[in-house]
């Protein structure tokens, strides 16, 4: 599920929503060039380091995005949390949602524009370390107690990403 008419606010035909998506790959395309060229910038000067200070500010940008979205949230449940992410990526994203209860939220997504641009590239290992860990940093953020799983990776080439966003018990 991801159609962008959930937030747009009257419908459009579908040849302008895949016109509107089209232009959204190539921007994300050109954002995840971007973000390699810094990367190998960052590798060559300063190599593994580099990396590691790449990681912790990405992973703080992340801690700082879910203390945000807790302060504008009515309550710190894992399906509120989830709420915030599916906003987000809808246009980017394309899942099914396979568990909706108060304290787990399971997903399997099967499409996701930053995994598609960074294979592209040839650099699923910056997307994961960079992009797909900041999940858990950010619900832990939003909540210390919601914690994710996942054992597939669109950004790694598996056929879906399965996140699971449950509280610790």
């Amino acid at each position: 599920m991801s159609t962008l008419q959930m937030i747009l606010p009257e419908p459009v035909s579908e040849a302008v929503e895949n016109a509107f998506l089209e232009r959204l790959r190539a921007k994300v395309l050109a954002g995840a060039s971007n973000l390699l060229v810094a990367v190998e910038a960052v590798r060559a000067k300063y190599g593994d380091e580099g990396m590691k200070v790449l990681r912790r500010a990405f992973a703080e940008a992340a801690v700082e995005a879910g203390k945000e979205r807790a302060k504008t949230s009515e309550d710190n449940s894992p399906r509120t949390f989830c709420s915030f992410i599916e906003k987000a990526y809808i246009g980017s994203h394309e899942w099914q949602k396979l568990e909706d209860s108060d304290d787990r939220q399971a997903y399997s997504f099967t499409r996701c524009m930053w995994a598609e641009a960074l294979n592209a590239c040839g650099a699923s290992d910056v997307g994961f370390q960079l992009l797909c860990a900041g999940d858990a940093a950010m619900a832990s953020a939003f909540n210390p107690a919601i914690r994710v799983s996942r054992t597939k990776y669109l950004m790694r080439g598996d056929d879906c990403c399965n996140p699971v966003f449950y509280l610790k018990k």
